[in-house]
């Protein structure tokens, strides 16, 4: 092992150790807490474990965010950026999904006994209001990585093209031969005075 010459050039060597680090201790906080959310338990029930559960926190803002600026905001740029990038929208795009899912379901816990008293009541409150506001955090850190992703030549699939291949192909039909309109035929004319009453 060598002794690096500087404190800088001592840190610039473990970035990526650093970023990969951050986005797999991510990973993991998501997959546990994703099982703990859906396995239940015989002293809970799933509006309980939605309230409890921690998609959306500290270390799920922070930490994919911290590993990009890790990854691109020093010198050089990491040569796997465009990949830890990718990894990190895409915790982002999980913690926002069953953040927004276990949030909504959640509420049915927080407000449960909201009229037995006041404190409970304040504490759905402060659950509504800290959980859309960690929601907002999320989706600000969300967008910021899909900018550094985008900046990085990351492109996000095209959707709509993909439903337009999915889709059957029309049938051609066949040429219809144009007609010129008919007109209705016309009415016998009698000479004025043929037709007779009997």
């Amino acid at each position: 092992m060598t002794t690096p010459s500087s404190p800088e050039s001592a840190v610039k060597g473990l970035r990526p150790l650093f970023a990969w680090a951050l986005l797999g201790y991510v990973a993991l906080h998501l997959v546990f807490e994703f099982f703990s959310w859906l396995v239940p338990s015989r002293h809970d029930s799933f509006t309980m474990r939605s309230y409890y559960a921690d998609f959306v926190g500290l270390y799920t803002i922070a930490l994919p965010l911290l590993a990009l600026l890790i990854a691109v905001q020093i010198t050089p740029v990491l040569g796997a950026s465009k990949i830890m990038a990718a990894i990190a929208l895409a915790e982002y795009a999980f913690a926002l999904f069953f953040g927004v899912v276990t949030f909504l379901i959640g509420l049915g816990y927080a407000f449960t006994f909201a009229e037995t008293s006041a404190a409970t009541a304040f504490g759905g409150l402060r659950h509504l209001v800290m959980s859309v506001a960690e929601l907002a955090l999320l989706a600000l850190a969300a967008y910021a990585s899909l900018r550094v992703f985008t900046s990085l030549g990351g492109k996000l699939p095209d959707l709509t093209t993909a439903v337009r291949q999915q889709a059957p192909p029309a049938q051609p039909q066949p040429p219809t031969q144009q007609q010129p309109p008919t007109q209705p035929p016309a009415a016998p004319t009698e000479p004025p005075g043929a037709h007779r009453a009997p």
